[in-house]
């Protein structure tokens, strides 16, 4: 499922082909903060039962020039295949900040860091993660001969995130997005997508100087996971 998932989102991307940026578009939203909201469900890793939902707000700036994005969600997941069983409860919360600086060619590049806990009934655990990426918006019009009806928009987004203060498990991987319509329209209501593909090691639950044997063991073990989110955006 994931895979097909995975399939849909770059064969979406490779379907349209790169346009200059219409001003009218970029024009409709000047530097001015809007504030948004989300929710939707999400498809949760290994570990967790399988589906969760999650629900959000931020602020964001979509000018000319410059990209800004901060907000916070706060999901249902919970734990069901840990060391930690029966774990009946759980929830994750997450802060996320970025900024980007957009070329007129329709490409941005930035970074920004997160922070993310997960709670549940026996434990508590966060970490932070900085990341670097950048993302482009497409503008296709829709053309019978030569009258245009209007234009499909969509911005594709890649960010690598790094393992950060993450010393349990080291987790870093990609963080890919998708918005239809692209954020640069002046428009309310988004589709927005999120996938993660993301490596990390075996939880370390010693140090060198106690055991050295298992603390290499569970540092050298290694996995690959992913998950996804799926939600309506509305900005105000």
């Amino acid at each position: 499922m994931r895979s097909y998932i995975l399939l849909m989102f770059f064969f979406a991307a490779s379907a349209l082909h790169a346009q200059n940026f219409i001003d009218a578009a970029l024009n409709s939203n000047p530097f001015i903060p809007r504030p948004y909201v989300f929710g939707g469900p999400t498809l949760m890793p290994g570990g967790y039962a399988p589906l969760a939902f999650l629900a959000g707000a931020g602020i964001r700036i979509d000018s000319e020039h410059f990209l800004f994005d901060v907000h916070a969600l706060y999901d249902n997941g919970h734990k069901v295949n840990d060391n930690h069983q029966p774990n009946p409860k759980g929830h994750d919360r997450a802060l996320n900040g970025s900024m980007y600086f957009r070329f007129p060619s329709g490409w941005s590049f930035g970074g920004g860091a997160s922070w993310s806990q997960l709670s549940t009934t026996e434990y508590t655990k966060s970490s932070w993660h900085p990341r670097f990426g950048g993302n482009r918006d497409f503008f296709v019009k829709n053309c019978i001969a030569e009258n245009c009806q209007g234009q499909y928009t969509m911005r594709i987004g890649a960010d690598y995130f790094f393992g950060g203060n993450n010393r349990d498990n080291g987790t870093q991987g990609v963080f890919l997005t998708l918005h239809i319509p692209s954020p640069s329209l002046n428009r309310h209501f988004f589709f927005r997508e999120k996938v993660a593909i993301y490596r990390y090691h075996d939880t370390v639950t010693t140090t060198p100087e106690i055991n050295r044997d298992v603390f290499n063991r569970e540092m050298g073990t290694h996995h690959f996971d992913s998950y996804m989110e799926a939600t309506i955006m509305y900005r105000f």
